[in-house]
């Protein structure tokens, strides 16, 4: 059975989950090309003594997914709007993106075989 987990918690959860298919909830796109997208999950709103609410980012290698759909995503959510239009889930496979950053002293997370699930 495939895991969800809130796009904000992945961080923490996925270490467990590399490998499986998980679907990110409450996923904002804010960049997308045909081969990648960024999520950013956030925090519940900060209290009145924070001035914003923490956030976490995820990038996500996406399946081929089509033109349709990369140009729904490069259309809609570039420029990092954080309308309901690009609120989503993704589902895709955890991977440690650590080599692909350089670093090697710590996980870099991920998805890989990315697939956004639009609102209806």
């Amino acid at each position: 059975m495939e895991s969800h987990i809130a796009a904000v918690e992945f961080s923490v959860a996925a270490d467990q989950l590399i490998g499986e298919r998980v679907t990110l909830e409450d996923c904002h796109l804010v960049f997308a090309t045909e081969n990648e997208a960024t999520c950013l999950g956030f925090t519940p709103q900060p209290v009145a003594a924070e001035a914003t609410a923490p956030l976490r980012r995820v990038l996500i290698r996406l399946a081929d997914v089509g033109e349709l759909a990369q140009r729904q995503a490069r259309g809609l959510c570039e420029g990092g709007a954080l309308d309901e239009a690009c609120h989503v889930s993704v589902s895709g496979v955890v991977e440690d993106q650590s080599s692909d950053f350089g670093v090697s002293d710590r996980h870099v997370l991920g998805l890989r075989e990315g697939t956004i699930h639009w609102p209806d």
